[in-house]
């Protein structure tokens, strides 16, 4: 018989519950309810924040909605109302591309791009935290085996 416990699966689903449970914990310590709301209802989605950090990545070039799409494996209809919603509440702003006039790229607003920033300086001092104590060597063989499981996985 199976023992589930020593299945990869168990683990890993295990392991990411450890690690949401950890990040929930130490941001609502930080920054309250949410770092990009005072108030339970103005919270944003969870593509939305994905978005914004998708965005924030590639700050260093023109993005437009067919990138997004790309970029987040998401379809044309998802991400022009993910677009509509995002322009609504103030996470982001188009303007037209440079290279056709037809094409909007996608600009983070000045308050996105500060939130992104605190998030990315959360997310640096939390991968610091989990990497604590593990070998460089450890950390590799722990990333070749996350590929090759990504990668039977195909």
């Amino acid at each position: 018989m199976l023992n589930f416990k020593k299945t990869i699966v168990y683990n890993i689903r295990d392991l990411s519950n450890h690690i949401s449970h950890y990040i929930q914990n130490n941001d609502e310590k930080k920054v309250g309810e949410s770092v990009f709301a005072t108030h339970s209802s103005e919270r944003i989605s969870r593509l939305q924040g994905m978005t914004a950090g998708y965005l924030y990545t590639h700050q260093d070039r023109q993005v437009i909605q067919k990138d997004l799409e790309k970029g987040m494996s998401i379809s044309k209809s998802t991400a022009s109302g993910l677009v509509q919603r995002m322009v609504k509440n103030g996470l982001i702003y188009t303007t037209p591309s440079p290279d056709d006039a037809r094409v909007k790229c996608l600009n983070l607003t000045t308050y996105a791009k500060n939130t992104m920033s605190e998030i990315n300086s959360q997310a640096e001092d939390t991968e610091r935290r989990l990497q604590q104590g593990i070998s460089p060597e450890d950390l590799a063989t722990f990333f070749k085996v996350i590929d090759q499981i990504r990668e039977n996985t195909k």
